[in-house]
């Protein structure tokens, strides 16, 4: 019965989503509100700043209330708060309570070093969608290695008892790396013992700064054909064999992006994605409003379909491939250009299809 309600409400959320999309409505936006964390992460994306450090740039409290008020009357629904680490600003919980009282469904990111029982009690009083805590092994040794912060599993996992004892769900989510991905059923395994969801991502790109120091952590070739095999149960292959079975026509878009979503960043910048780091807009400079329904941006991104993408329209990798126009830009110097990585990822990916009978 459980299983029952669950997939109907992801059914329910999907259908308001593909809504959200049809008639472009800002539905959710990923609001990074510090760039300074209590850990050293050598794959992290961003350049991190320490926990302390004074960052008079960031948006101020005044600044991030009312940037609430506007995306509240944008109609917004989904509001995922992350860092950096989000409970290094003194204040978080104001912005976060003041969040929940707007309406807001709110998904928290944290690395949990700092969630102690006072702090999972006002967590929980948000009660939030979930919160989503990173995980980077099964084992201390494993985990710590690439935070660089000593205890950091045993604080991690700390917190994860404490907001789960309190009713919060959480998910446990790694970001697979060649260090990792042979603990990723250990790591499984640890998530369902603390009573936490799992989640994982394969995806590790360079700095926004453009250093390229994190795909050293990039999963190799036998990496990815080992998590394909494993990964690929029957549930898998019955949703690759429906997404084989779609027909690929010219509006086929690889993505949501530009349709119902936005990124923030700590200091008031408006970008498409976590990946896309394309300008839009800066809110010290206009509204939520204006940045969502003036900007040209928006537009030039809601054309990347499949016949503005002549190098995905001629390739016959295009159904196994989860492309990401973002690394494309990042990675491959262009919007429109292949993302490479990703094509990787869909060759090793068709590979393990034959291997399981599914392409025959």
């Amino acid at each position: 019965m459980a299983v029952a309600v669950n997939q109907f409400r992801e059914n329910r959320y999907q259908q308001l989503v593909a809504r959200a999309q049809r008639s472009r409505r800002l539905f959710s936006v990923h609001w990074e509100l510090t760039y300074r964390c209590n850990e050293r992460c050598t794959h992290c994306y961003l350049d991190v700043l320490p926990a302390n450090a004074a960052v008079p740039g960031e948006l101020t409290t005044t600044e991030c209330l009312d940037i609430l008020d506007q995306l509240a009357d944008e109609g917004v629904l989904n509001l995922t708060l992350s860092g950096g680490e989000i409970l290094v600003r003194q204040d978080f919980f104001r912005i976060a309570e003041y969040a929940r009282r707007k309406g807001f469904a709110l998904i928290l990111y944290s690395n949990g070093i700092l969630i102690k029982p006072a702090v999972a009690d006002r967590m929980a009083d948000l009660h939030p969608v979930r919160v989503e805590l990173s995980i980077y092994g099964a084992r201390p040794e494993t985990h710590d290695r690439i935070t660089l912060r000593p205890r950091s599993f045993e604080l991690t996992t700390r917190a994860c008892r404490l907001l789960v004892d309190r009713g919060v769900r959480v998910t446990l989510k790694a970001p697979l790396m060649h260090e990792n991905v042979r603990e990723l059923h250990e790591m499984r395994a640890l998530a369902a013992s603390l009573g936490a969801e799992f989640r994982y991502d394969t995806t590790i790109t360079p700095k926004d700064n453009g250093s390229l120091s994190p795909l050293v952590h990039r999963l190799t070739e036998d990496d990815l054909l080992w998590l394909f095999r494993e990964t690929m149960d029957e549930k898998a292959l019955r949703m690759w064999r429906g997404k084989l079975a779609q027909e690929f026509g010219p509006t086929h878009r690889f993505c949501g992006i530009a349709l119902s979503s936005l990124l923030i960043d700590p200091y008031g910048d408006v970008y498409p994605c976590i990946q896309t780091r394309i300008p839009v807009g800066n809110l010290r400079r206009q509204t939520v409003r204006e940045i969502w329904r003036q900007s040209p941006v928006w537009d030039r991104l809601g054309r990347l379909t499949l016949e503005n993408l002549a190098v995905c329209e001629s390739c016959d990798l295009k159904p196994f491939c989860l492309r990401c126009h973002g690394l494309a830009l990042v990675e491959d110097g262009s919007l429109h250009a292949c993302a490479s990585v990703c094509k990787r990822e869909a060759a090793l990916r068709r590979q393990v299809l034959e291997e399981k009978g599914v392409i025959v």
